[in-house]
């Protein structure tokens, strides 16, 4: 368990400077497009970076009032975005009053939809019957702009599940039926009130989470957080693997980082950085690199089905 301190001020690239401050801060046009989970019919956001990289966001319980709109979520994705990462958020469907394997499936089911490259079709059909391409004489049309750009077009080999409040803990678990997730960062879990949110099934969550070993895990949580203790938070990470598990401590910020979304940013691109060397120190490669894909755990079925591959970064 470390706090911010030892964190932020690590030597990244320049340490002169904030991580996000090396990060463009506006959007050059808006990359999100509404979307559906063809299965459970959850709403969502995609956007679509041509990255190897998916990264899945889920929001905080929607009881009192979570959603994929929630202001940490958004930023979050939009920070994912400017990275030059695909990402996904989404509402969970149906009622959360409940143990949370439906919320579970549901995340399961979007990295299957961003590994299968789901929604590449969904828009080449778009594209196709969206314009009449005349002849090129020999009985086929000549092709068009999109089906160029299509040829080119990069779906998400790996996962990185990203969970804020109550989706923390929910992709914390999720994470052992995904076989190509490299990763989770657990943003403020309810740990303290787990098993309420949960119907008494919060501890079976946590276990799940713990099954892959070799997992790389981030837990970040704010010393005056609403709804648990720091004395908590570090108790229940004691009982994670201790190589592959980080926990972050920020200091005076509460369960609904108020005023600090930067350093809640520079936390994780930090993380990042230490934990995926094939970046180079350049968190703008992350969305382009290779990842070892371990086979501990791994599910028959399990979202993802690609061979291992090399540990290797695929930009110059």
């Amino acid at each position: 368990l470390v706090d911010t301190d030892t964190i932020v001020n690590l030597p990244y690239n320049d340490p002169r400077a904030p991580i996000t401050d090396t990060i463009n801060s506006s959007m050059n046009a808006p990359a999100e497009k509404a979307m559906i989970l063809p299965e459970s019919g959850c709403k969502g956001q995609l956007a679509d970076m041509g990255s190897t990289l998916g990264v899945i966001i889920t929001h905080p319980w929607s009881v009192l009032g979570g959603d994929m709109d929630n202001t940490i979520v958004v930023a979050l994705a939009l920070w994912f975005q400017q990275l030059g990462a695909t990402t996904l958020r989404f509402d969970f469907n149906g009622s959360q009053i409940g143990r949370g394997y439906t919320q579970i499936d549901q995340v399961v089911e979007a990295a299957t939809y961003l590994l299968s490259g789901q929604y590449l079709d969904s828009a080449n059909e778009h594209d196709e019957t969206s314009s009449i391409t005349p002849s090129n004489g020999n009985g086929k049309a000549p092709p068009t702009t999109q089906q160029q750009q299509r040829q080119h077009q990069v779906k998400p080999r790996y996962i990185l599940l990203v969970g804020y409040s109550y989706g923390s803990i929910i992709c914390g678990s999720a994470s052992a039926q995904i076989n190509n997730c490299i990763g989770v960062i657990s943003v403020a879990p309810p740990f303290g009130v787990r098993h309420w949110l949960y119907a008494f099934n919060g501890n079976h969550h946590l276990k799940q989470a713990r099954i892959k070993t070799s997992l790389k895990r981030l837990y970040i949580i704010g010393s005056n957080d609403n709804f648990t203790s720091e004395h908590l938070f570090t108790e229940i990470l004691h009982d994670f693997p201790v190589d592959s598990t980080t926990g972050a401590v920020l200091k005076d910020a509460d369960h609904f980082f108020h005023g600090r979304k930067k350093e809640l940013m520079d936390i994780i691109g930090q993380w990042l950085l230490l934990e995926y060397p094939q970046c180079g120190g350049h968190l703008h490669q992350l969305p382009k690199c290779n990842f070892a894909l371990s086979m501990e755990g791994r599910t028959e079925g399990g979202a993802g089905s690609q061979s291992l591959v090399c540990n290797m970064c695929t930009a110059g």
